[in-house]
């Protein structure tokens, strides 16, 4: 009975209708564990207010709300799942890292609250690497990807060719180079950072179809093939000439991006969220496009999909509560988050209304991605445990100069032992 108030509830809310019912009900206490601690993260801003709005609509259900840096939270999450301590409603990623809890038993499978309705307002697709033997565990509120984000006022004035090609991409470095600019940056300390940069050029070189079933340990995978070979050599091609500034592995995300930021250097590749910390005067700008073609064929596949989420703890004590939670987190965040330019839509909304205010770069991003052929979650995601973290630690070795292409297909073809 309880399960059928709460569905009543969620379908009172999308009439507008919730305050008439708002002091009939008992108040409930939620946690919830977030990822957006720091003053800079482009979705803290739509997050506070994606919780204004639930606490308008449901006044009796309060959410106190665990602060965290991405990296700390996953560290955390693991740990406090190892005591059945998770928050009500979570923050997490999909793929293998969310499969990992899934199988410890820590998240609620969300199917019997999921009606017709709330299906029809999520993205087709993006429930793809939340959903383990029919049974869905999360939802989405971004649909991710990479980019190469592209400073047009240094490529103008140094007469440097927007790069769609491999060669056209090292003769811009190569051109930056000479006239004393550092072409590109990356948080080299942070590790997954270096991850954006290895798995996109992986992608040109191997496509998604080998990228996805070593990802994913399918049977006859392997790292060991000339187009990894070629992929990571590629990296070290960009390390080799220069690209990165010299101190790149010492460097923290946040620490990496300060010059950027400062119109200092010209390219950059990171996810979609990174358009929602440019200023409004960076954003007239940055062109947003996607990462050069090798000659492969695969120049229209693109790293990302929806790889991020809210999930409920299987022993929360209030379930009906937890997943309104969930569900309304998951939904107003990717409207807000849209508006705000931090993400992609993962659920359908009418946006005609934000047309003139939503970041142009996002808004050239949903152009470069609307006919992409695939989208396939980062390596760090996709991979689970130790996995995830000898793909992280071996990449960054790469960057230090400290591993060989050779030596990194080795290193990851241990995975399938």
């Amino acid at each position: 009975m309880k399960k059928i108030v709460a569905l009543l509830l969620a379908l009172i809310l999308v009439m507008g209708l919730t305050p008439v019912l708002a002091e009939q009900h008992e108040e409930v206490t939620l946690t919830v564990g977030s990822i957006w601690s720091a003053e800079s993260e482009a979705n803290r801003a739509p997050f506070l207010q994606t919780l204004a709005e639930f606490e308008e609509a449901y006044p009796w259900i309060h959410l106190e709300v665990d602060w965290n840096e991405a990296n700390a939270w996953k560290e955390k999450g693991e740990t406090l799942a190892l005591s059945d301590s998770l928050p009500d409603v979570m923050y997490w990623n999909a793929g293998g890292v969310l499969w990992n809890l899934v199988g410890s038993g820590d998240i609620l499978a969300l199917n019997d609250y999921l009606t017709e309705d709330i299906m029809a307002r999520i993205e087709g697709g993006t429930l793809t690497d939340m959903t383990f033997d029919g049974k869905i565990y999360e939802l989405p509120y971004t649909k991710a990807c990479s980019m190469l984000y592209c400073n047009t006022e240094l490529f103008d004035k140094y007469g440097v060719k927007i790069p769609e090609t491999w060669d056209e991409l090292i003769a811009a470095v190569e051109a930056f180079k000479a006239a004393g600019v550092t072409p590109m940056t990356v948080g080299g300390a942070d590790q997954w950072p270096t991850n954006m940069y290895t798995d996109i050029i992986a992608l040109r070189y191997a496509g998604d179809a080998a990228c996805r079933a070593a990802y994913y340990k399918t049977e006859g995978a392997t790292f060991m093939t000339q187009d990894w070979l070629d992929g990571v050599a590629a990296f070290q091609q960009l390390i080799e000439i220069g690209a990165f500034p010299d101190n790149a592995a010492s460097l923290t995300r946040d620490e990496s991006e300060v010059a950027y930021f400062a119109g200092e250097i010209p390219m950059y590749v990171h996810g979609q969220w990174f358009a929602g910390s440019l200023s409004a005067e960076m954003q007239q700008k940055v062109k947003a496009v996607k990462f050069p073609a090798v000659g492969k064929g695969y120049d229209n596949q693109f790293m990302g999909g929806a790889a991020e989420g809210f999930c409920v703890s299987a022993y929360t004590e209030h379930p009906d509560e937890a997943f309104i939670a969930c569900q309304f987190l998951a939904e107003h965040q990717s409207k807000n988050g849209f508006i705000a330019g931090a993400g992609l839509p993962a659920w359908k909304y009418d946006f005609s209304a934000y047309t003139d205010t939503i970041n142009p770069v996002m808004l050239q991003i949903v152009a470069e991605t609307s006919s992409a052929d695939s989208f396939l979650l980062w390596g760090n995601t996709a991979l689970t445990g130790d996995d995830a973290v000898l793909i992280g630690e071996t990449v960054f070795d790469v960057l230090k100069g400290e591993m060989t292409a050779e030596e990194w297909c080795e290193e990851m073809e241990t995975i399938f032992e």
